[in-house]
């Protein structure tokens, strides 16, 4: 072979490498001829060389492993709206979307950063993360950096300063109650929002979540501990006195919510999110009774000024994704299609700009309510060094 060969020989080659790069497998579809005239140096006849390789074109298949938690836009008129969007997504895509689903957001990620650790595969996304737990997967090293570029940036600061990982909807954690089973002082504690000494007082009438399993029952724990910081009181002697005064934990927003909701219980308030009377609105007027809500919402007051905490909750990749379908998925995410049904799904704020409320969402108690947001006080830094101290001595007095 002289030089002229050689080098078409290579190019060949290489072409052949290009193809299959780009595709997998072999059969008899896709047949590509290649014919490659040769001159010959000195005179002699030019002659042609026909080379035929035979491939499978066929795509490269993306699929995601998708965690979040069972309630995620399960809220509306159909429970299973969230897996249906997720069909169109993948029949618009072509990419396979495999959905687990978990109790809590918390559990969700303690799972995920559990399988990480232990090199076992984990989710490519994970849905619903607020602020807390995205502490929590920095701390693992598991976030692959990415924000949409459809995402609200001042929501995706409070969610996370480095910008890596994507909101989708917030709202105020708040202390819901029915006004019909509270008695006259009871109301008059939370008309105007609720001191840390009357949240001592009203414990026999609060159902709360569980810190280490629940992202609702983790926000308001610390909560609670930037108000009561800020009032110069020890949070440990505030969680003690509720614990004695009968307060009712459950592991999960589910399980705490319903037990608000059954009848004769004696647990009138809940924490949950100031978005809540909205739903109840909504409930009132879907079964054609006139929309006003059946529950209110209030927040934590110190020295006359309504103190709110606002939960973020957004979407993370995990690093081993697949990086190309998992931001097309958050993307997706951010669409007008999913973020105009999170008000009357997910009971939350869509975080997309733009996006209109339904009437009812004017019984929402918003970041607009309250005075100053209690996040401030507590510094993403100082949540990352305390967290697992916190959470272990949250558990020491609710254990005793």
């Amino acid at each position: 072979m002289n030089r002229g060969q050689l080098v078409i020989a290579i190019i060949v080659v290489a072409v052949i490498a290009g193809v299959l790069g780009y595709y997998v497998g072999a059969g008899t579809k896709g047949v590509k001829t290649k014919t490659v005239t040769l001159p010959q140096s000195q005179g002699v006849v030019t002659k042609t060389t026909t080379i035929t390789t035979t491939t499978t074109l066929t795509p490269r298949k993306h699929e995601l492993k998708v965690y979040v938690y069972s309630d995620f836009m399960a809220w509306g008129s159909d429970p299973k709206l969230f897996d249906k969007l997720v069909k169109d997504f993948e029949r618009e895509t072509g990419i396979k979307v495999d959905v687990r689903k978990f109790d809590d957001a918390r559990t969700m990620v303690t799972t995920a950063i559990a399988e990480y650790k232990k090199g076992i595969k984990t989710a490519d996304v994970l849905i619903g993360v607020d602020s807390l737990l995205v502490v929590e997967l920095k701390n693992n090293h598991m976030i692959e950096c990415y924000l949409s570029p459809l995402a609200d940036k001042k929501l995706a600061e409070a969610l996370d300063p480095t910008n890596c990982v994507t909101p989708i909807d917030y709202g105020l954690i708040a202390l819901v109650y029915d006004p019909s089973r509270l008695t006259k002082n009871e109301l008059a504690m939370v008309k105007n929002g609720v001191t840390l000494n009357d949240l001592v007082k009203l414990a026999p009438r609060i159902v709360a979540e569980d810190p280490t399993k629940s992202s609702p029952g983790l926000n308001f724990l610390l909560y609670t501990i930037a108000l009561a910081n800020k009032a110069g009181v020890d949070w440990k002697n505030l969680w003690k006195e509720m614990k004695n005064n009968k307060l009712l934990v459950l592991g999960s927003w589910s399980d705490a919510f319903n037990e608000f909701l059954r009848k004769g219980s004696p647990r009138a308030i809940v924490v949950s999110y100031g978005t809540d009377p909205a739903y109840s609105a909504w409930e009132k007027l879907r079964h054609g009774e006139p929309m006003k809500p059946s529950i209110n919402a209030t927040v934590l007051v110190l020295n006359g000024k309504k103190y709110g905490w606002v939960q973020v909750e957004g979407v993370a990749i995990i690093r081993g994704a697949d990086t190309e379908a998992a931001k097309k998925f958050v993307d997706w995410l951010l669409s007008i299609e999913v973020q105009s049904l999170i008000p009357e799904n997910q009971w939350m704020l869509p975080a997309r700009p733009g996006v209109p409320l339904p009437v009812f969402y004017k019984y929402a108690l918003t970041e607009k309510d309250v005075d100053v947001l209690a996040n401030t006080l507590l510094p993403p830094e100082q949540v990352s060094k305390n967290l697992e101290n916190w959470l272990t001595q949250w558990l020491s007095i609710m254990s005793k």
